[in-house]
């Protein structure tokens, strides 16, 4: 009788290996498959998929919560209705194949990019990934995405929309795949395979600087920590209402909420009640320290884990606050050098307040974001255009905002800035580019140029 060993099961290393390369391979028929497709057959499946989202806006905010538990519905149900309207508009009519520039002598063609890998953030997986795919579709290029571990069931779900849609519409439903049961493993064979042309990087610094040593070229994003200006010239009630406003969105976990409040000492006072009357609560003296005990992880020094995302009420309650009314969020009085782990990033409904003398406010908000976060968003509110310019000249950041909420400003919803949700932070974040990405980073631009004599 012949003895047949058995055959070997593959070890997870080879598994990984297999997954990737199938994901790769489908991926890069898919997008073959329609290279040659003109822009208005991809306007068309671009509404179809934005139509198909709409039906359940806030359907897609309560699963999404449901599983990642941080933030809260209104803004999720808010963030997807901006990638359904104003991303939607910013690619419907665009030319992004052939010749898209139309100076007589310099003359702009885009290509395609081919097969691009993104990883997906936990802070905003459905209009994240959403805003990635509608990206990729327009300018004919193929998606595979890893969501994380937490948001994997309500990617698959969006994804399965997606697929469904373009294969309604007649094309390949491999344009857009996720990398099932995600790993540390799976995630590294994708951005370093040789068959992604690009990699999308959003999230930590050590993810996006993984994606960086790849090997493969990367679109990354730096780390948020804003510093927010209140100068002398500043409308202080409006400034607080813009504050709070930016910092209680989605619970605080937006990257480019506001993080670090200098306000000018000539302002301090009345700037401090309007904090007051637009919802915050703001603890001064020896109530700090307890406060910053029952946030803080001491060994870390970060704020503590469970209370990512919580809303105001659950912020103060942890802290050992009694509020008598609802608290959009907390803003802790400092001055600098004291509790200096305070003053980095905090993803949640808290701030930190520093108090400038006359003179000093620019400096120590640059000193701020030099500290943490440079690169990302910084913002001023002022009256002054010499003050102002001076600000900008001075701030290590990609976003200079003026007079408006940091969230909503960084987003491109209070601002003239591109809506994205990918924002690069340049040499300062580790990043290549300064850019809010939109479509235009996914393709390859061609330059043809004619000889002057």
């Amino acid at each position: 009788m012949l003895n047949v060993a058995p055959a070997r099961a593959p070890d997870s290393a080879s598994l990984d290996q297999n997954v990737a390369d199938e994901l790769v391979e489908r991926a890069r028929d898919a997008q073959n498959a329609i290279d040659a497709l003109d822009d208005a057959r991809l306007d068309k499946v671009v509404r179809a998929i934005v139509g198909a989202f709409s039906k359940d806006v806030e359907g897609w905010a309560e699963r999404e919560l449901a599983v990642t538990r941080i933030g809260n519905r209104k803004d999720k149900t808010h963030k997807l209705g901006l990638v359904l309207t104003r991303v939607f508009h910013s690619l419907h009519g665009v030319r992004t194949r052939g010749r898209i520039g139309y100076d007589q002598s310099l003359i702009e063609y885009a290509s395609p990019i081919g097969v691009i890998f993104a990883v997906v953030p936990l802070t905003n997986p459905v209009p994240n990934s959403l805003f990635k795919a509608l990206l990729c579709i327009k300018t004919r290029n193929a998606l595979i995405a890893s969501f994380p571990q937490k948001a994997d069931s309500v990617g698959a779900q969006a994804f399965d929309l997606i697929r469904g849609v373009l294969a309604e519409e007649g094309l390949p439903a491999d344009l857009v795949q996720r990398c099932a049961e995600p790993s540390h493993s799976r995630t590294k064979l994708l951005m370093s395979h040789s068959g992604v042309a690009l990699v999308l990087a959003t999230g930590g610094s050590q993810l996006v600087g993984a994606a960086y040593s790849s090997g493969t070229p990367t679109i990354g994003v730096g780390p948020g920590n804003v510093p927010v200006l209140v100068a002398s010239s500043a409308d202080v009630g409006r400034a607080a209402r813009d504050i709070v406003k930016g910092k209680a969105y989605d619970n605080g976990i937006v990257c480019g909420s506001e993080s670090n409040i200098v306000v000018d000492e000539r302002v301090r006072a009345p700037f401090l009640e309007a904090l007051t009357a637009a919802g915050a609560v703001v603890v001064e003296g020896d109530a700090r320290s307890p406060v910053i005990e029952a946030l803080f992880d001491p060994e870390t020094r970060r704020l503590r884990r469970e209370l990512l995302g919580v809303d105001g009420d659950a912020l103060a309650a942890a802290a050992g606050l009694e509020a008598t009314r609802r608290v959009a969020c907390l803003v802790l009085a400092v001055e600098r050098g004291e509790y200096p782990f305070i003053a980095q990033e905090k993803m949640a409904p808290l701030l930190t307040l520093f108090t400038a003398e006359q003179g000093r406010g620019v400096d120590d908000a640059a000193a701020l974001l030099w500290s943490e976060g440079a690169g990302h968003t910084a913002v001023i509110h002022s009256s002054d255009p010499v003050e102002i310019d001076a600000f900008a000249t001075a701030m290590p950041a990609g976003r200079i905002l003026v007079n408006t909420s940091a969230t909503h400003g960084m987003l491109g919803e209070t601002s003239d800035l591109p809506v994205s949700f990918m924002q690069g932070s340049g040499s300062w974040g580790g990043n290549g580019t300064t850019d809010p990405i939109t479509w235009r980073h996914l393709v390859n631009i061609k330059r043809l140029a004619f000889g002057r004599g």
